[in-house]
């Protein structure tokens, strides 16, 4: 499944310490790739697109690697009508 998140970043120096050391690891927990970071010039927001077995997994892998450093809000891509996705 690929998936789209927002993140507000409320933490971003350890929310970015954590991805730096922990998308190299993946796949891991359900938690295939992430296929995009596109992040805001001030690091407190980011859109990514992953790809994950479920959302559930996705926030559960996320809740371990950046803990309450951020608030996130998912959803599925429809890869069907997706442009410019390439998987």
């Amino acid at each position: 499944m690929i998936i789209a998140v927002n993140h507000k970043i409320n933490n971003p120096k350890d929310f970015w310490t954590s991805a730096q050391t922990n998308l190299p690891k993946l796949p891991e927990m359900g938690v295939i790739r992430v296929l995009q970071v596109m992040p805001h010039p001030s690091m407190e927001k980011a859109t990514c697109i992953w790809e994950a077995e479920s959302i559930d997994m996705l926030d559960k892998y996320l809740r371990d690697k950046v803990q309450d450093w951020s608030h996130d809000e998912f959803h599925e891509i429809d890869t069907t009508n997706a442009m410019g996705l390439n998987l």
